[in-house]
C-alpha cells in the first residue's frame, strides 16, 4: 500500500500544471480566481456546485494562482481514491482491497480526471464516502455498527456530494433504494 500511494502522489501531481486548460477548466479557475481575489461568487447551476470553487479558491489563497494549484484539490482526492479500498477490506479481503487499489491507481480515466479541474472526482470521492458510511452503519465490526458516527458521515459526504454536482441526487437515489430493499428485506 505505501508503494501504491507514493505511485498515486507521483502519478496525480507530477507535471499536474503542464497541460493546457479546456474549456470547462478555464471556466472553473477563472471564477475560482475572482472568488479568491474579490470574495466575487454568485451561483449558476450551469457550473455545477459551489465547493469546487470555494476549495480552488482557497488552494489560489494557500499557494498562489496557477495551473498547478487549480488542480491539486482533484489531485489530492484522486490520491486518496486510490486508498479508499483499505477502507473496505472487511468486504473486498486481503487481496481484493488490495486489487482495488491497483485498478484505481492505473486507471486511465480516473487518472485523467483526477488531474483535471472538474466536479466529477469530489463526487466520486464523497460517493464512496456514502457506500462506507451505510457499509460501516449496516455491517461493521460489532462494537462499531450502528452509531451514530456513521449516520453523521453519511450526511456529511451527501452533502459534500451535493455541493459537488448534480449526479449526488441519482447517487441518493440508488443507495436509497439499496437501504430500503436491505430494510424491506430485513422487516419481512
Amino acid at each position: 500500500y505505501f508503494a501504491i500511494f507514493v505511485l498515486a502522489i507521483v502519478t496525480r501531481f507530477v507535471n499536474l500544471g503542464a497541460r493546457v486548460m479546456s474549456h470547462d477548466e478555464s471556466l472553473h479557475t477563472y471564477y475560482s480566481w475572482r472568488l479568491e481575489q474579490f470574495g466575487d461568487y454568485q451561483h449558476t447551476p450551469l457550473m455545477h456546485g459551489p465547493i469546487l470553487f470555494h476549495i480552488t479558491a482557497l488552494s489560489y489563497f494557500l499557494f498562489g494562482d496557477s495551473d498547478f494549484t487549480a488542480r491539486i484539490y482533484p489531485a489530492l482526492l484522486g490520491v486518496l481514491l486510490v486508498m479508499m479500498p483499505i477502507l473496505f477490506r472487511r468486504w473486498l479481503g486481503r487481496w481484493g482491497a488490495l486489487l482495488a487499489s491497483v485498478l484505481l491507481l492505473i486507471s486511465p480515466l480516473l487518472m485523467y480526471y483526477e488531474r483535471y479541474i472538474r466536479e466529477d472526482i469530489p463526487a466520486i470521492f464523497s460517493a464512496v464516502l456514502m457506500v462506507y458510511a451505510i457499509f460501516m452503519y449496516v455491517d461493521g465490526p460489532e462494537h462499531l455498527r450502528r452509531k451514530a458516527r456513521w449516520l453523521y458521515l453519511l450526511a456529511g459526504a451527501m452533502l459534500w456530494c451535493l455541493g459537488s454536482k448534480e449526479s449526488a441526487f441519482i447517487y441518493i437515489a440508488i443507495f436509497g433504494s439499496i437501504v430500503t430493499l436491505y430494510w424491506l428485506v430485513r422487516v419481512f
